[in-house]
């Protein structure tokens, strides 16, 4: 048959199909316009032609496979969708078929009335065959939460959905406390130097260490062994260029973080806690649907806000100078009641002030370090 295909884009290309965008698709049906207009392609721009083979997906099936097997179908073909179905239900193919994913593309010219295409789907209804709708261009699918469902453990602190952005507030009598976290970045090196600094700390230090899910997928090891001791929280499922993640689109924040749980759900890890580029609602909302706590933190090392490192305040000093300029900026947001306290691990003075900022916390500072947990138990 004949496949008609999305032409290569260029500045003078113009719309496709009314709109300012690259499909990168095609079909096998097209217009009698769109036939005959082989410069541009048409309405669709499908100026791309090319004779291509093609396979009786119903015989294909049942050929390939048992009926005992699992076999999830995902159908999204521009209109050839209505052809495959019908032979499919007279040939009772869908008893080897679990779950079905797909797009009906009504306004295709398949030479089909809507009365035919009304038929078919009232078969499909008839013989309890349910489509899952499936919008790859938007990251959806209809089954979505159902299939990445997400529990914590129970007896974990807190209520998901919620941002912590503190550990409660102290008095002359308790004294605040601090929770300190790990953002770890993609540079795996700088992230075992930094948490191996504070794991061969004199005294135990509780921390919490939140990854991407891409950074899962690449060292299992590592964080499987740092789940030993310590909290394994999540971030997004790969970082973003600064400010980026705060413009994107809902959808994608949702598939983010399903991507990062999942990464650790495949280490046998539950995450209960997760530290967000920013706190938009739809990120809470997204949070809250995975069970999970949005973590805060009080203070950032860098900062995110407020006072910026810049080269006149901080990086035109020595290293011996950044230290207490690091610290004190750490400190300064802390205040009397203390609160959540970040490194970002992709940060080189992070590891040259863990120490020194360990020491501050245990020695001068008066508060009390606690897991995340705690800290959030506390709010």
């Amino acid at each position: 048959m004949t496949a008609f295909a999305e032409s290569a884009w260029s500045p003078d290309k113009g719309k496709n199909n009314g709109r300012d965008m690259q499909w990168g698709g095609g079909s096998l049906f097209v217009s009698e316009d769109e036939k005959k207009d082989t410069e541009t392609g048409g309405t669709r721009k499908l100026s791309y032609r090319k004779k291509v083979p093609t396979v009786d997906l119903s015989s294909w099936i049942q050929s390939n496979f048992a009926v005992e097997d699992e076999i999830v179908f995902k159908l999204d073909v521009e209109g050839a969708e209505y052809g495959i179905l019908k032979k499919m239900l007279k040939e009772d193919t869908f008893r080897w078929i679990d779950k079905f994913y797909g797009e009906f593309h009504p306004w295709q010219p398949t030479g089909l009335s809507n009365g035919e295409k009304s038929q078919l789907l009232d078969e499909l209804t008839q013989k309890k065959i349910t489509q899952l709708s499936w919008a790859a261009e938007v990251l959806d699918y209809q089954d979505i939460e159902e299939l990445h469902e997400s529990k914590v453990p129970r007896g974990t602190s807190g209520t998901a959905g919620t941002i912590y952005r503190s550990c409660g507030v102290g008095s002359p009598s308790v004294p605040g406390r601090v929770s300190l976290v790990i953002e770890v970045g993609m540079n795996a090196k700088m992230a075992h130097r930094l948490i191996e600094t504070i794991r061969a700390y004199r005294a135990y230090i509780p921390i919490s260490i939140f990854v991407y899910g891409d950074f899962t997928e690449l060292y299992p090891e590592m964080i499987l062994n740092w789940s030993l001791n310590h909290t394994i929280g999540v971030r997004e499922g790969h970082p973003y260029p600064p400010g980026h993640f705060d413009m994107i689109n809902p959808s994608w924040i949702r598939t983010n973080l399903i991507i990062s749980v999942l990464r650790l759900h495949e280490l046998s890890l539950q995450p209960a806690f997760y530290l967000p580029a920013s706190t938009r609602w739809d990120i809470t909302r997204a949070a809250a649907l995975r069970d999970l706590r949005v973590v805060y933190p009080t203070a950032r090392f860098p900062p995110t806000k407020g006072t910026l490192l810049t080269y006149n305040n901080y990086y035109y000093y020595r290293s011996v100078e950044r230290v207490p300029k690091a610290l004190r900026m750490l400190s300064t947001a802390l205040g009397q009641n203390g609160g959540i306290v970040s490194l970002d691990s992709d940060h080189p003075d992070s590891y040259m002030i863990a120490v020194f900022l360990l020491d501050y916390l245990v020695e001068n500072s008066g508060f009390q370090l606690v897991g995340i947990n705690d800290c959030v138990a506390g709010f």
